[in-house]
């Protein structure tokens, strides 16, 4: 495999990895009104580096938006459970929002895309990704009520957390527990 880059040993995709990750960290702490000169200073890279790989900064974002819920989808694939029972989605779901650090991660998502939502494409590929939810757990066999609480509970949580007021661990461990009991009363 060749290397395109200047950095012996890195190939193309480990530097698009290396912009997007320092970008994710631009926009939580400047928002959108961050520069490429921001993120390339940011993963150490010139600008010019970062514009070979993401022609503008709209090209960035939208890549950016695009990448961190890839990124939870993956996590939510990670505790999908060996079964086909019904609600196997959902529960992941939970697990990968509320176990650990999750929610964390669910709030600095959700502020994040609110912090691009005015980058042209966003709120498509934030609206797409929510109508996938929605859709994937009604083929998982949650009712409307039961799926709408628990993307409702989560974000929620996960809006508290990004500013700062987090569930202590009873919470956490209440909600978890209360949102998959909806996982399997499920029609």
């Amino acid at each position: 495999m060749g290397t395109m880059g200047r950095t012996a040993g890195r190939g193309p995709e480990d530097t698009k990895r290396l912009i997007l990750d320092a970008a994710r960290g631009v926009v939580v702490t400047q928002g959108a009104r961050a520069t490429l000169e921001d993120v390339a200073v940011a993963a150490g890279l010139t600008r010019g580096a970062v514009i070979y790989h993401y022609s503008s900064k709209n090209a960035l974002w939208l890549a950016l938006a695009r990448d961190v819920l890839a990124q939870f989808h993956q996590a939510v694939q990670a505790h999908l459970e060996d079964t086909q029972a019904p609600g196997r989605m959902a529960r992941a779901f939970i697990r990968a929002s509320l176990d650990g650090k999750g929610i964390n991660a669910v709030g600095e998502r959700l502020f994040l895309l609110a912090a691009l939502a005015d980058a042209p494409g966003v709120p498509e590929i934030v609206a797409e990704d929510g109508a996938r939810w929605k859709t994937e757990m009604a083929e998982d066999g949650l009712s409307v009520g039961a799926r709408t609480v628990i993307l409702n509970a989560v974000d929620g949580a996960g809006m508290m957390t990004g500013w700062g007021l987090e569930p202590d661990h009873a919470e956490l461990v209440a909600l978890r527990a209360e949102l998959e009991r909806l996982t399997t009363s499920s029609s």
